[in-house]
């Protein structure tokens, strides 16, 4: 799979060395964007009870604080900063153009993915492209399994 950015900073290529950390990193990626055609992906964003979506079952403690103190490329700040301000501002905003419906929720698809992908270097469509992700993602969810 095709990074988004040709150039892979030493700190995105160090979380993309550990294959079966990487691995989680594309499924909660991949399922962020399929919650509602998939019941697998509902099912594992549906036990998410962290804001920041940086939880279990997709990461144990010590990869979320890897994740929570990643600095993308190009930000000064690293990804857990970015994800609450990012939460702060979409919140914020929904409270202004939803006081009348009363929903103020913020979407993880439309408002966090963007925000994961960029920072992780993947395309949407790459990983809906590769075959042997998805194959592995239906067989076998959260668990990279060796051939």
């Amino acid at each position: 799979m095709k990074n988004a950015k040709s150039k892979t900073s030493p700190q995105l290529q160090s979380l993309q060395s550990d294959a079966q950390f990487w691995h989680k990193v594309k499924v909660f990626l991949f399922d962020l964007r399929h919650f509602k055609e998939r019941t697998d992906s509902r099912d594992r964003l549906e036990l998410i009870t962290d804001p920041s979506y940086i939880a279990a079952p997709y990461f144990d403690p010590s990869e979320i604080q890897r994740i929570k103190s990643f600095i993308p490329d190009g930000q000064d700040i690293t990804l857990g900063q970015l994800i609450e301000s990012t939460l702060d501002e979409k919140l914020n905003r929904r409270m202004k153009k939803r006081v009348a419906t009363g929903d103020y929720r913020v979407c993880a698809a439309h408002d966090l993915a963007p925000v994961f992908e960029q920072a992780f270097g993947v395309r949407p469509k790459d990983l809906q492209k590769d075959k042997k992700f998805v194959k592995s993602l239906t067989a076998d969810g959260l668990i990279l399994r060796r051939p």
